[in-house]
């Protein structure tokens, strides 16, 4: 037996032209396959482990160490308890292997081994062909439309076929049986369906790829993409810069008559795509992004990752765009909410937004409007603020000395703590109930259970701008959490 197997391994290995490896693991699992069949009414987990100089086999069952309250599948596991009766000391998480006896395959199961080592070396013989393909293209694909199933289009690439999920595909392209088509593989993702190789035409990476295509200087690394945003088929924002002084980063891009842009927006279905020149400073970058609107003003809460844009009143659809999609880009673009007004709007809620400042300062610290025109001028806008900033940035307001800056200080302290006591329960209520999903500080739980949110089921409700109206946060960790605590609750369920 020990000899056929080494013959029916070199066999296979030379007809297919395979490593032997991949061939002596087919048959590993075509062997443990084969013999969980043996064991009827179980679902055993066998492992077979052939000799690759001799050619023996031998096939060990496997079962996992697991608490005693948690053991529940006695064909796979086996308990702490009766681990450390049979075997000794053991921890929860440990393998035990006990060798079985090499059973004999029965006609049934001798054509399930053949069937399982042909369809291994299949899969084998197309990831090599597939790995030789993927070696000589850039992440780029082409080939020609073959059939479109159920949405999706399946692509004749020659000796590899790739397939364009309805998802990757750009919406309302029309592509027909026979057309020539593009689309991205990510060679660091590599996903396969059915033997096909997925691609897709609505990633980033596909636009990029396209304008390195089209663009000499991007192709040799002068001028580099930082970033792309786009909705597919209708627009997109590309990022662009360079550190030498010769080029044009955005001319280079756009091309002589647009030639080059054009080249690109053809590929992707005249997607309309904006070129925007990339800075490192925050809100310069913003106004590139939101070009061609003409800003009034800018303002960056970088800590909440928030950019509020002021324009004049009769630009603000041109900067919002169609069905906001200019804003939204830009967003995406830059990594920050944008919240665009008009100067009438901007300029009522700045007025609102001041008054309401003053009347809570005046409350809280017991002040008259004066003291809380000049916190507010300064740029305090919580009592949190006032309580843990460093005593020197009060003492240098010029209005004050450092008497008043240590007394309001020490009633901003004073006002919070009497706060965490006043709802000292209903925070620790709120802290244990969040503690699966995140950890939050006193402060930052009295700010939520002062808005209402005293359960796991009232921050589950909440949408990320609500939360950011709340607590200081940005919009992503604001999502994640939300979505994590609707999971933890059984929002889904």
């Amino acid at each position: 037996m020990s000899k056929d197997v080494l013959l029916l391994v070199d066999v296979l290995a030379k007809e297919k032209n395979l490593d032997k490896e991949v061939v002596f693991q087919s048959l590993e699992k075509a062997l443990a396959i084969a013999t969980k069949k043996s064991f009827e009414g179980e679902f055993p987990d066998i492992e077979v482990i052939v000799d690759r100089s001799t050619g023996k086999y031998k096939t060990v069952r496997r079962w996992t160490v697991t608490t005693d309250v948690d053991f529940y599948d006695d064909d796979k596991e086996l308990s702490l308890s009766d681990v450390t009766e049979k075997y000794g000391a053991s921890e929860v998480g440990d393998v035990i292997e006990e060798e079985i006896d090499n059973i004999d395959l029965g006609r049934v199961s001798a054509q399930t081994a053949r069937n399982i080592i042909a369809q291994k070396i299949k899969d084998a013989e197309r990831e090599q062909i597939l790995h030789e393909y993927l070696s000589r293209n850039r992440g780029i694909v082409i080939g020609k439309i073959r059939k479109l199933e159920r949405g999706n289009a399946i692509v004749d690439c020659g000796r590899v076929e790739a397939i364009i999920m309805k998802s990757d595909l750009i919406p309302r392209e029309v592509l027909e049986p026979g057309d020539q088509v593009k689309g991205y593989l990510d060679k660091n993702d590599l996903d396969i369906k059915n033997g096909r190789v997925a691609i897709s035409r609505t990633c980033n990476e596909f636009l990029a790829k396209m304008l390195e295509n089209n663009v000499p200087e991007v192709a040799s690394g002068r001028v580099e993409v930082h970033g792309i945003a786009r909705e597919p088929g209708v627009r997109a924002k590309i990022a662009v810069s360079t550190s030498d002084s010769r080029i044009d980063a955005k001319g280079a891009c756009i091309g002589f008559r647009n030639q080059r842009l054009d080249a690109v927006s053809a590929e992707v279905a005249g997607e309309n795509i904006d070129i925007i020149d990339y800075d490192s400073e925050l809100a310069q970058y913003t106004m590139n992004a939101l070009a061609p609107a003409e800003i009034k003003s800018i303002t960056v809460d970088e800590e909440r990752r928030v950019i509020q844009v002021v324009v004049e009143d009769d630009k603000l659809g041109d900067a919002i765009g169609v069905d906001g999609i200019n804003v939204r880009l830009a967003s995406k673009l830059v990594g920050c909410v944008i919240d665009i007004f008009g100067e009438t709007e901007a300029q009522d809620r700045n007025i609102n937004e001041r008054k309401n400042l003053i009347k809570m300062f005046n409350e809280n610290l017991d002040v008259d409007d004066e003291i809380s025109v000049i916190l507010v001028d300064n740029g305090f806008t919580t009592v949190e603020e006032v309580a843990y900033v460093d005593i020197k940035e009060l003492n240098s307001i010029e209005e004050f000395d450092e008497d008043l800056a240590k007394e309001l200080q020490d009633r901003a302290k004073n006002k919070l703590l009497s706060r965490n006591m006043l709802h000292k329960d209903e925070m620790d209520i709120l802290a244990d109930n969040l503690n699966q999903v995140v950890k939050f500080s006193r402060d930052v739980l009295l700010q939520l259970v002062e808005a209402g949110v005293k359960t796991i089921n009232d921050f589950a409700d909440l949408s990320g701008d609500e939360l950011r109206e709340i607590i200081s946060i940005d919009s992503d960790m604001a999502n994640k959490l939300i979505l994590k605590a609707r999971e933890v609750s059984g929002y889904f369920d």
